[in-house]
């Protein structure tokens, strides 16, 4: 064992039924401390005097996150959504990993789909599928779309980064609000530091009913009210992104007119399930390039122009289709 000491900052958000899963598998998978960042009170079942409990009524992800990193002791952070499990094996090679690299600040592997009941499925989305990890030595160092697209598995519970350096992103990371995950990816390639990205999945993502990232068990309705919200959120945050890749790279690099792009084709989505003004949303995403690389944005906004109502029909259609579990 390296004297390198992990910590697992674990979040949730109103959600209780998973909680004491992830906690203990932080636990029982030897991680040297454990932080709960959470919204609500009640002790977490089998895992009494080994955690860290922290209140935090803020939705926000990364205000959470922003929370659990300042109060751990750890060199290495790992986060943990309160749905999700760490795999057995996940802190001895995240020891490993940054002991032997000591310029190491960032960390993420992909991971394996499970049920509500924690069995293996097969999901079609594809943010789970499609993604080769396994190329990043190959990536050029320019093509951020390629990267994000095609191999980078970015998730809250698969990120890990190195303490003494994520802590000087803090500002920045609160402003964003979201998309965490995504967040920590760019810090690390601004910073000019060691990057890693594995090809073993260290993390069990949990998909069920009460997951954000998908639509099983809601209506139409709850769809949209649930997709607009997600949609304002990510457009804040790679809109934060995109200003400061700006600032460090010039406005025409690809990391800054990527974000650019896909923080207006969120604000499209946000602006067309809140039917705020949808056709001229849509108008606006073509203008500023929101589908330019993304077909579904280009697509969507094409249909808005004629029916905003189909609009949203097919998006929730496409969301259920693209959550296909098998």
């Amino acid at each position: 064992m390296t004297g390198v000491t992990v910590t697992a900052v674990v979040t949730a958000h109103d959600r209780r039924e998973f909680l004491p899963a992830a906690v203990r598998s932080a636990l029982e998978g030897g991680a040297d401390e454990v932080v709960v960042v959470r919204n609500f009170g009640g002790p977490i079942e089998g895992c009494e005097g080994r955690y860290q409990d922290i209140l935090c009524p803020t939705p926000d992800t990364n205000e959470k996150e922003g929370r659990g990193l300042e109060a751990s002791h750890g060199e290495v952070v790992g986060f943990l959504d309160d749905d999700d499990l760490w795999a057995a094996e996940k802190v001895s090679r995240l020891r490993t990993l940054f002991a032997n690299d000591p310029d190491l600040v960032y960390y993420c592997h992909p991971q394996r789909a499970v049920d509500s009941r924690g069995v293996p499925v097969t999901a079609t989305h594809r943010e789970l599928a499609s993604k080769r990890p396994e190329l990043f030595p190959e990536w050029d160092g320019s093509d951020f779309e390629r990267l994000v697209r095609t191999i980078w598995p970015g998730n809250n519970s698969s990120t890990v980064v190195r303490r003494s350096w994520a802590v000087e992103w803090l500002p920045a990371f609160r402003e964003a609000g979201w998309s965490a995950d995504l967040f920590w990816l760019v810090a690390s390639l601004l910073s000019h530091r060691h990057v890693q990205i594995g090809a073993d999945p260290l993390t069990l993502l949990r998909l069920h009913d009460a997951n954000m990232s998908q639509t099983r068990g809601s209506t139409r309705e709850e769809f949209r009210a649930r997709h607009r919200t997600t949609c304002e959120r990510f457009a804040r945050s790679n809109g934060v992104l995109a200003r400061i890749a700006r600032e460090r790279l010039g406005s025409y690099s690809p990391m800054a007119t990527y974000l650019s792009e896909t923080a207006e084709g969120f604000r499209f989505f946000a602006d067309l399930e809140a039917g705020r003004r949808p056709r001229r949303a849509g108008v606006r995403a073509v203008r500023h390039g929101a589908g330019r690389r993304d077909r579904g944005v280009f697509l969507t906004a094409l249909v808005t122009l004629v029916s905003p109502e189909l609009a949203r029909r097919l998006l929730f259609r496409s969301s259920v289709r693209r959550w296909n579990l098998s």
